[in-house]
């Protein structure tokens, strides 16, 4: 059964989650800081967020119904590559710990940005993930180009001094950009908000987990755990913006939802680097008119839709 609301308090929400996108970003860079690793700090936040997502599951004798029912369905009338949002999911967290207490909440926002509007260029052009293909418009593509050039001033650093870390962000919001029509079919699949929530968090969970095996082995808690309660909000803001993403992307469209996203996002990490920021913030004219290109670009992309 699918909750309708009316449509200004959808745009709000979708504005909220997009701000809750930098908040997040902020909170698992600083646990990352605290722990002193991005990725044990990665699967902190995603596994505290998979957590708190199942606890409906354990209460309701329905939910778990549904879940089953999804779950039996798999491979068959649900197809394996719906569930796996999360994977995308979990590499954008594996990138808020290990990118954004270096380049500063600002910069890795508008390089997700700039990702998630050349996917919806890929998404759409394509006809990808049984969605509607459009055509390739000049503008939609200028549009793309012109959140990369945004990127690039907004580092304040020149085109040849542009550090590679931006890369991982920007492909972190590509794959995010995926990750949301990915949740938005499961989600009318199983006609269960929760269950996609929950599912994406489980793969986006099981990811960071082998990488963080593979790559560095079990986490050193010799220095013991950050006592500041905030630093594990991350998971719970993550699930958050799942849920109200894939609420009402259903009733307000993909138009709609992508500039509320946008606008939350940017607007969201400027005020966060300003007030709080995890690493040296040099905010200058570049940033700024950066910022306003990405903003203008990725509109271009989403509105030529």
């Amino acid at each position: 059964m699918q909750l309708t609301m009316p449509r200004p308090l959808a745009i709000s929400l979708s504005v909220i989650a997009g701000a809750l996108i930098a908040v997040q970003s902020q909170v698992n860079g600083e646990l990352a800081i605290a722990l002193q690793d991005g990725l044990f700090a990665a699967l902190v936040s995603f596994g505290i967020g998979t957590v708190l997502v199942a606890i409906p599951f354990f209460i309701s004798r329905s939910e778990r119904s549904k879940l089953l029912v999804s779950t039996k369905a798999l491979g068959r009338q649900l197809p394996i590559w719906m569930t796996l949002g999360g994977f995308f999911g979990g590499f954008f967290v594996m990138m808020q710990g290990l990118v954004a207490p270096v380049i500063g909440v600002t910069l890795f926002t508008l390089a997700i940005v700039s990702g998630q509007a050349a996917a919806a260029l890929m998404v759409d052009s394509f006809g990808m993930l049984g969605l509607a293909k459009r055509k390739l418009s000049l503008a939609r593509l200028a549009g793309a180009g012109i959140a990369i050039i945004g990127l690039v001033l907004s580092s304040g650093l020149g085109i040849q001094a542009v550090s590679g870390l931006i890369v991982l962000p920007f492909l972190a919001g590509f794959g995010s950009g995926f990750q949301q029509a990915i949740n938005g079919r499961l989600a009318t699949k199983t006609d269960s908000v929760l269950i996609s929530t929950f599912l994406n968090f489980v793969t986006g969970t099981a990811l960071i987990a082998v990488v963080l095996l593979v790559f560095e082995g079990v986490p050193d808690l010799s220095n013991g755990w950050p006592t500041n309660p905030v630093l594990y909000l991350g998971g719970l803001v993550g699930g958050i913006f799942i849920f109200i993403q894939v609420m009402v992307v259903r009733q307000i469209g993909v138009l709609a939802l992508g500039l509320s996203l946008l606008l939350g996002q940017v607007v969201a990490s400027l005020v966060l680097d300003l007030v709080a920021p995890i690493t040296e913030s040099n905010f200058g004219p570049l940033t700024y008119l950066g910022a306003v290109l990405v903003v203008f670009g990725a509109s271009m992309v989403v509105i030529k839709r």
